[in-house]
């Protein structure tokens, strides 16, 4: 509180000099930028755009404003594969800090992966006050993370839908297998993955078949 009691103590002091010397003290309404590695980006501010290339760590506006003036840095444009969001206030008026500084921070865009199971019957179905015993198949995705424990549906279909825990960003490779510890409730069956294996493209991936067969 006190730094910031002090900045804008500063900053009006500044201000009130240029006045006083008969102008009107200017900013730049500019920032910085993390993890920015693809092309596309825009940002806005007063009808005024700017185009912000790949690999960039900062950015400023060519036209200043003058002391008292609102600005609203806005996104007119995301980058390719990438969602920026702001890190800190991105709208204020000029003269209420020493600079304006806005923080945008980037990071490629993740999708689910998943799909669809079939054939995992319970071992045995409920009976009276019986409970139904659930077979279980665990999914392991080796090349970005991620699993998920299929169970036999309580309705005795056999079949369902699952996405795994991790998402994967656009552009990753990702691939997915029956994990190769004892994952299976029981040895009666077998479990195949198609569509297993590809690169994460701009839509979840939810063409994945789990099909579980008797043995």
């Amino acid at each position: 509180m006190k730094l910031s009691y002090l900045g804008a103590i500063v900053a009006v002091s500044a201000a009130a000099l240029v006045a006083g010397c008969g102008g009107k003290a200017q900013y730049t309404v500019q920032g910085t930028i993390n993890g920015l590695a693809t092309p596309g980006l825009q940002l806005s501010n007063g009808g005024e755009t700017i185009s912000v290339p790949a690999g960039a760590t900062s950015f400023s506006f060519p036209r200043q404003i003058g002391y008292g003036t609102s600005y609203a840095v806005g996104f007119a444009q995301q980058p390719e594969h990438m969602l920026c969001q702001f890190t800190s206030i991105n709208t204020g008026s000029a003269g209420q800090t020493v600079a304006i500084s806005v923080g945008i921070s980037c990071a490629r865009r993740v999708y689910a992966v998943g799909g669809q199971f079939t054939g995992l019957f319970p071992v045995s179905p409920a009976v009276g006050t019986t409970a139904a015993v659930l077979r279980t198949v665990t999914l392991l995705n080796g090349s970005a993370g991620g699993q998920v424990t299929l169970s036999s549906p309580v309705d005795g279909s056999g079949a369902g839908d699952f996405a795994l825990s991790t998402p994967v960003a656009d552009g990753q490779a990702y691939g997915v297998t029956i994990h190769p510890d004892a994952t299976l409730s029981s040895t009666d069956i077998n479990c195949t993955v198609k569509n297993g294996v590809g690169v994460m493209g701009e839509a979840a991936v939810t063409n994945l078949l789990v099909e579980c067969k008797p043995k």
